[in-house]
């Protein structure tokens, strides 16, 4: 188990976001994001751990602390972590847990990155919360006034929507999403990235919209995800971006169960 020290709020950590898509690992100094670099899930091997080391400075790091969507990648970390550069390394969901109350019917179904956004987006504010994360999949979290995650709402992502007009049709084409010239598509990829911009975005602003009518006052709006930037521009329901939500709620979650002194209020 971690060994806390007297030292004050310097604490050097490894948060790593098992995503889907990519896996993104931020150096923590306190609760300060200092340094990150992603990889692409699918090309995590021994190789790629050792790049982080070039990548980012392990020098004093304490701990790694996973938070992983995808179990093969999250055991393997678990694994190769302490081999290959000689971390203690923590998997959330087994050895700690997200630091939330759950209220999903079956809590076992929530995906971690979800309970630790809730974490994150809580301790900063305190208050009611509606959570999207542009992901893979697009997700949007509810949270209580009291803390408590109350379940949510799961839809395609950009990157789903634009594989599965890519693969399930005959003539549409593969293509890169960018910010449409018009919102009347003057050709076929002008005219899915309409759909997949003002129309995810409003597909997001409906959903929250309906979530709000059961909340006095009204929830907070967070985004977060690697599109999260691009789609403020559709979603008009967004208040806050915050891009490092889901490693904040990695390093206040290993913050919570193993070095409260650590964490500022």
């Amino acid at each position: 188990m971690f060994s806390v020290s007297n030292r004050k709020n310097d604490i050097r950590l490894l948060a790593i976001d098992v995503g889907n898509t990519n896996v993104h690992f931020a150096l923590f100094s306190g609760k300060t994001v200092q340094k990150t670099f992603r990889i692409k899930t699918p090309e995590l091997n021994s190789r790629a751990i050792r790049q982080v080391a070039r990548k980012i400075p392990l020098k004093s790091v304490e701990a790694a602390v996973i938070a992983s969507v995808v179990p093969s990648a999250g055991n393997f970390l678990k694994e190769n972590l302490p081999k290959e550069l000689n971390l203690k390394t923590y998997l959330i969901g087994k050895d700690l847990k997200a630091p939330v109350v759950n209220k999903y019917k079956k809590p076992g179904q929530v995906g971690i990155d979800r309970l630790v956004n809730a974490v994150a987006a809580f301790h900063r504010y305190p208050r009611s919360l509606i959570l999207v994360d542009f992901g893979t999949a697009i997700t949007l979290d509810v949270v209580s006034q009291k803390g408590e995650y109350l379940g949510g709402i799961i839809a395609p992502g950009i990157e789903i929507s634009l594989e599965a007009l890519f693969h399930k049709t005959a003539l549409l084409p593969k293509i890169r999403l960018k910010h449409p010239g018009n919102i009347i598509g003057k050709d076929t990829v002008e005219s899915i990235r309409v759909g997949c911009s003002v129309g995810i975005g409003g597909l997001c602003d409906r959903l929250i919209q309906r979530v709000k009518t059961r909340f006095r006052p009204k929830p907070l709006v967070i985004a977060t995800g690697g599109y999260a930037l691009f789609m403020k521009r559709y979603c008009q329901c967004i208040d806050l971006i915050d891009p490092f939500l889901t490693l904040k709620g990695i390093q206040i979650s290993f913050a919570k169960s193993f070095a409260k002194k650590f964490l500022t209020k």
